[in-house]
C-alpha cells in the first residue's frame, strides 16, 4: 500500500504561512465567508448511556488545514466581531469521538469574552473519567477586548506564551504538548454566540508546513485485500466497516487498511447519528459526514448511512419532547419526518443505503411493548406505525437508496427472531418500502456464539419475503482465544457470502486501537474484538477470512 500524499506548503520565499486559503469546508458550525471564517453556536454535546447530557463536543478541523512538523512555532490569529463567548483551541492530536463519549487529547484553548481571556490546558485523558475530562489548568485574565483582537501563540516545546492585543495573558509549561502536528478547533460557546476568524498564520519556519488533508491522494489498492478477493468469489458482494472521520483522515495506518483494498463499503459509525447532525431543532450540520462521504468517494467505497431513527444517541431536546397530548404526538411525528427528509435529502445520490430504523426490538433487559418493540419516544408517540412512517419518508427523500431495518440478536432462534419476522412480514404486506434487514452479529460473551447454520436459515427465510440481508456490525470478543474468534468471524462471513440475498458483510470498526468502551466507573477500557490489533497487525480472524477467499 502506498502512503497517501497531501498538499503541503512551506511558503518558500515567503515570510508567512497562511492557513486561511482553503481547507475549512468540513468544520461543524464554521462557514467560510469573504471576511474570514464565521463561527456560530451549534450546541453539540455527547449523550451518555443513560440518556443524560454528557460532555461538550466542540468543533475541530480534522479533514482540512493544519500545521505539520510544528516542534516549535509562532501562530497569529485575529478574532473579531465576538458576540458572547468565543473559543479557539490548538490540539496536539484529534479527539476520539464515540456516540457516548469524547476522548480529549492534549490541547490548549483560548476563550474570549468581552471582558476576559481564559486559558485552559488539557494534558491527555488516560487517568480521567470519560465524563469528567476537565482541563488540568485554567487561568483567567481580565481584559477589555476590541472589535478585532490579535492573538499570538509562541510554542517552544517546554513553554508556551500567549498574548492578546499585545498583552501577555499566560506563560505555561507545555512540554510535549505539540509533538508534531497542530490541529485547530473553534466554536461559539453559548446559545446565540458567534464570531469571525479573519486571520490564521505563522511565520515561515524551516520544516514547518501547512497541510490541507482534502488534497491527499487516494490509496493504491492491493489485490489481496478482503474486498479485492471477495470480488473474484462473488462479484457485487461488499466487504465493509464502520469508520470514523478522525482516524480515517489522520491515522495513516488505519486509513491504509480502510482504503487500501480491504473494504468496498463504509458505514458512518457515529457521524450521522441524530445528536451529531441535528443538535438543535431544525439546525442541521452535516460537515463531518460530508467529509467521510468525500473520503469514501475519493477511495472508491460506497457509503451506508447509520442511522436515521433510533431510541438512543438523540440530543436532549429530542429526549425532552412532550408527549402528553395528541398535538404533542403529531409534533413528534413531524420532527422525525423532517429529520429523515433533511438528512436523506442532503445525501441523495451520495449514500447508497441507510439504516432507517435502528434496533426497534426491545432490549433484553428492558420492558417490551406487547408487539416486542422498544418503548422509546417514537413508539410512545406513534406506536409501531413510526417504522412504516420512517421508511416512507426515507424513500420519498431518495427513491434510489436501499433502506434497511437494523437490529441485534437476529442470528439465533427465539422470541427476538419471531418478533422481527412478524414485524417485517407486516411491513411487506403493507407495501412499506423496506429493502432489507441488518444483522448486527455482535459476539460479546460466552453464549453469544453464532451458529452459521441457523444464520443461513434466517437469511433464506428473509429471501423468501423478498428482503436483502446485511451482516452490519460484526465484532467478536477474544475471551475464548484468537482461534475461536477467527472461526466465528470466518463462519459468519462465509455464511453471508454463500447466500445470494446477503449483499454485504461489515465489521463495527477496523483496529483495536479505537475499540473503546466505558466501564461502570466511567473509565475507558479497550477491547480486542476486530480484524487488526492496536498496532494495525492482522489478527488470526483476518487471516482466516482472507484464506477462505483464496
Amino acid at each position: 500500500m502506498s502512503r497517501r500524499a497531501s498538499s503541503e506548503s512551506a511558503a518558500v520565499g515567503s515570510t508567512q504561512l497562511s492557513l486561511m486559503d482553503s481547507g475549512w469546508k468540513y468544520v461543524p458550525g464554521v462557514t467560510p465567508e469573504t471576511n474570514g471564517l464565521h463561527v456560530a453556536y451549534l450546541g453539540r454535546a455527547i449523550v451518555q448511556q443513560d440518556g443524560n447530557l454528557g460532555q461538550p463536543n466542540p468543533a475541530i478541523n480534522i479533514y482540512g488545514t493544519h500545521l505539520r512538523d510544528a516542534n516549535s512555532f509562532t501562530l497569529s490569529a485575529t478574532m473579531k466581531d465576538i458576540k458572547g463567548t468565543a473559543s479557539l483551541r490548538l490540539y496536539g492530536d484529534v479527539p476520539v469521538v464515540q456516540d457516548e463519549f469524547r476522548v480529549e487529547p492534549k490541547s490548549l484553548e483560548l476563550t474570549l469574552t468581552s471582558k476576559s481571556v481564559t486559558v485552559s490546558l488539557w494534558n491527555g485523558y488516560k487517568n480521567q473519567s470519560l465524563y469528567k475530562q476537565l482541563p488540568t489548568l485554567t487561568q483567567t485574565t481580565a481584559l477589555q477586548l476590541q472589535p478585532s483582537n490579535v492573538i499570538t501563540f509562541q510554542y517552544q516545546g517546554k513553554r508556551t506564551s500567549m498574548n492578546v492585543n499585545g498583552q501577555q495573558v499566560a506563560t505555561l509549561a507545555t512540554n510535549g504538548l505539540f509533538a508534531s502536528d497542530v490541529w485547530f478547533g473553534m466554536s461559539a460557546v453559548n446559545t446565540g454566540d458567534s464570531w469571525v476568524l479573519s486571520d490564521l498564520s505563522a511565520p515561515a519556519t524551516p520544516g514547518v508546513s501547512v497541510v490541507n488533508m482534502q488534497d491527499m491522494s487516494a490509496y493504491v489498492k492491493t489485490n489481496h485485500g478482503l474486498q479485492a478477493l471477495a470480488r473474484h468469489k462473488r462479484p457485487g458482494f461488499l466487504v465493509g466497516a464502520a469508520m470514523t472521520l478522525g482516524p480515517a483522515a489522520t491515522d495513516t495506518q488505519y486509513a491504509a487498511l480502510a482504503f487500501g483494498g480491504n473494504f468496498g463499503q463504509l458505514t458512518t459509525e457515529n457521524a450521522l447519528k441524530w445528536q451529531f447532525v441535528e443538535p438543535q431543532p431544525n439546525v442541521f450540520d452535516f460537515t463531518e459526514a460530508d467529509a467521510l462521504v468525500a473520503l469514501a468517494k475519493k477511495n472508491g467505497l460506497v457509503v451506508h448511512g447509520h442511522t436515521l431513527v433510533f431510541g438512543e444517541a438523540n440530543p436532549k431536546w429530542v429526549q425532552d419532547l412532550p408527549i402528553a397530548t395528541v398535538a404533542d404526538k403529531e409534533h413528534i411525528k413531524q420532527v422525525m419526518v423532517n429529520h429523515i427528509t433533511q438528512t436523506v435529502g442532503h445525501f441523495k445520490g451520495k449514500i447508497a443505503s441507510w439504516d432507517v430504523v435502528n434496533e426497534p426490538l426491545a432490549d433484553f433487559d428492558a420492558p417490551a411493548a406487547a408487539d416486542g418493540l422498544r418503548q422509546h419516544v417514537w413508539y410512545k408517540a406513534m406506536g409501531a406505525s413510526y417504522i412504516a412512517t420512517a421508511f416512507t419518508a426515507a424513500h420519498q427523500a431518495d427513491p434510489g437508496a436501499k433502506l434497511y431495518l437494523n437490529d441485534f440478536g437476529l442470528e439465533e432462534n427465539g422470541d427476538r427472531w419471531v418478533a422481527l419476522l412478524r414485524l417485517v412480514t407486516q411491513l411487506k404486506s403493507q407495501g412499506v418500502p423496506i429493502d432489507g434487514v441488518g444483522f448486527e452479529a455482535h459476539v460479546y460473551a460466552i453464549g453469544d456464539e453464532i451458529d452459521p447454520a441457523i444464520l443461513r436459515s434466517h437469511i433464506q427465510t428473509l429471501a423468501g419475503l423478498g428482503l436483502a440481508v446485511r451482516i452490519s456490525e460484526m465484532d467478536v470478543y477474544d475471551d475464548n482465544g484468537t482461534a475461536a474468534q477467527a472461526t466465528q468471524y470466518a463462519d459468519v462471513f462465509n455464511a453471508c457470502l454463500s447466500e445470494p440475498n446477503c449483499v454485504s458483510w461489515s465489521t463495527w470498526g477496523i483496529t483495536d486501537k479505537y475499540d473503546m468502551w466505558q466501564d461502570d466507573n466511567n473509565q475507558m477500557q479497550y477491547g480486542q474484538d476486530l480484524l487488526w490489533d492496536a498496532q494495525a497487525h492482522p489478527t488470526p480472524a483476518y487471516t482466516k477470512i482472507q484464506q477462505s477467499l483464496l
